[in-house]
């Protein structure tokens, strides 16, 4: 029986070396997918084309009560500079505004314009249009197959966690 990122689906019998392979294939096929899909900007609203990391800022800012640079580069795991980099161009393109409580206060903080809702919400339309490809499947499955599905991606994700690099 093998060990590590996919015990999950071991505790509910054994996994051939095909099953490895075929469970490997399609992981390595999302991994590519991912990543050639983060290197590409899709409009969520329209007319203005926006990079994934651009879009989780965008929707850090819409769920956050307070938002500052800080905070931003902190929660996304980016230096300060590069955050200060990517909010300048989403002011540029009209999807926040930058502002301080007071005028001698250092820290700047950021709150969506009109433009950077209808930005939000074309984003969670787009998660909400992929989750409808998938749920009919998933909701198909008995609920221990679901708990088989997430203690799967909760393995693998430990498993890759655990590499060096």
């Amino acid at each position: 029986m093998r060990v590590g990122i996919c015990g999950a689906l071991e505790r509910y019998g054994s996994m051939s070396g095909s099953q490895y392979a075929d469970v490997e294939h399609y992981m390595v096929q999302l991994f590519n997918r991912y990543m050639e899909l983060s290197k590409k900007s899709y409009e969520y609203c329209e007319g203005i084309p926006l990079y994934p990391n651009e879009i989780h800022t965008v929707e850090y800012i819409a769920v956050s009560s307070t938002t500052n640079l800080t905070e931003i580069a902190n929660q996304m795991g980016l230096t300060r500079g590069a955050v200060t980099k990517m909010i300048s161009k989403l002011e540029n393109l009209g999807l926040l505004v930058r502002y301080k409580y007071h005028p001698k206060q250092k820290e700047i903080y950021v709150h969506l314009t009109k433009a950077g809702v209808r930005a939000y919400e074309g984003h969670k339309e787009y998660h909400a249009m992929m989750w409808e490809r998938l749920s009919g499947y998933f909701q198909s499955l008995e609920e221990s197959q679901r708990q088989v599905v997430l203690d799967f991606l909760e393995q693998y994700l430990e498993g890759m966690n655990s590499l060096k690099g």
